[in-house]
């Protein structure tokens, strides 16, 4: 294995310690979250419901849903945001695309910050931009407790204008690389796995929060993939498949690709991982499943969050894009994972002809990826 210099080892370390269908009316295809299809989760104030069929570890200690967080699912909801988005039968429209936005449960971690104000400001510049929609990545909150997401809703109703969809990711789960309870998100935001049709083009969410995608998602999503529209999906957690990818070349020059990268990309994937994905996690459960859908499901992009950095690859002509930047740290990373750890956001021209994606850093001029090569 390649050496980590000391201090980003003992930086990254740290880092990883703390960081311990069916269309509807409206057109939000029916969620899935481990019930069977024909069950609706409910929830109950001072006990949330949690799916019979949920794993063991969620069934442990379920977080109590405090009434003025239940109640905001009316205004912030995945379903409130559809309704808010409307239909459209506009062929070009465009969507924003932001990363994970969490600032670090402990005060040591903003030494890595890229700024304070990082995300508000982020955000203000997205919705000034006029996009149909924003997709925030995950990782909203540091720590899915409820004085967490009161704070976030708090922000939501005071800052957001442009309708916000989401991706339920590790840290707002209600014990974040831990066990996980999903409670307090399903109880606000809710449901995991969803997707909605706009202008020729089919949007899926999909729930990889335990670095994982299951069996019953993935049936789920050959459903939501069998469609004749164009597809985009986002998740927050990349699938391990793209570590044996090379960058984009104009993403390439930026990652100063080099002999050292390639060689830490083949020793990681011989081994299976290791000490690479104790830093960061991609999922590998499910993975090949996923690659195997995603590839023939008629899907240009997939868009992802979770590790705090920039990097684009195409694979079997479907573009994937890790964009972690919404304002997290910006914690050092071993070699063999992407090296542009930079603040930004995304916005994306969906048309007939496929997709325009603009990278706006934080700080920085904004740059075009090239077209999707096939």
């Amino acid at each position: 294995m390649p050496s980590i210099p000391p201090k980003a080892l003992a930086a990254a370390l740290l880092a990883c310690a703390a960081a311990g269908a069916f269309a509807g009316d409206s057109g939000l295809g029916r969620l899935y979250d481990g019930s069977p299809s024909s069950e609706k989760p409910s929830f109950e104030v001072a006990r949330p419901a949690t799916p019979a069929s949920a794993p063991a570890a969620e069934l442990r200690r379920p977080t109590v849903v405090p009434p003025e967080l239940a109640a905001a699912k009316a205004r912030v909801g995945i379903d409130a945001q559809l309704a808010k988005l409307g239909s459209s039968s506009a062929a070009s429209f465009t969507f924003g695309v932001i990363g994970d936005a969490e600032a670090g449960r402990y005060p040591w971690e903003r030494i890595f910050s890229p700024g304070l104000h990082a995300f508000a400001d982020q955000m203000a510049a997205l919705q000034a931009a006029s996009p149909d929609f924003i997709l925030q990545l995950g990782d909203f909150v540091s720590e899915g407790v409820p004085e967490n997401y009161r704070a976030h809703v708090a922000w939501l109703d005071a800052h957001s204008t442009v309708p916000l969809l989401r991706c339920i990711s590790n840290h707002d789960r209600s014990r974040p690389n831990g066990d996980a309870d999903k409670n307090l998100y399903d109880a606000v935001f809710g449901p995991r796995d969803y997707f909605f049709d706009r202008g020729g083009w089919r949007f899926i969410a999909l729930d990889s929060s335990n670095r994982e995608v299951t069996p019953a998602q993935l049936a789920w999503l050959k459903t939501a993939l069998d469609s004749p529209l164009r597809k985009v999906i986002f998740t927050h957690v990349p699938p391990k498949y793209l570590k044996a990818l090379k960058p984009l070349e104009a993403v390439g020059a930026l990652e100063t690709d080099s002999a050292e990268f390639d060689a830490a990309q083949a020793e990681d994937l011989k081994s299976g991982g290791g000490i690479h994905d104790f830093f960061t996690n991609y999922f590998n459960d499910g993975a090949k499943e996923f690659e195997e859908l995603v590839s023939n499901g008629n899907v240009a992009a997939v868009y992802m969050g979770h590790i705090h950095a920039f990097w684009a690859a195409d694979y079997r002509g479907v573009r994937y894009v890790i964009s972690g930047g919404g304002g997290s740290p910006l914690y050092p990373l071993p070699p063999g994972y992407p090296k542009r750890r930079f603040a930004h956001y995304m916005t994306v021209e969906a048309s007939p002809s496929g997709l325009v994606e603009t990278v706006h850093p934080y700080r920085g001029a904004p740059f075009v990826l090239p077209p999707v090569k096939r």
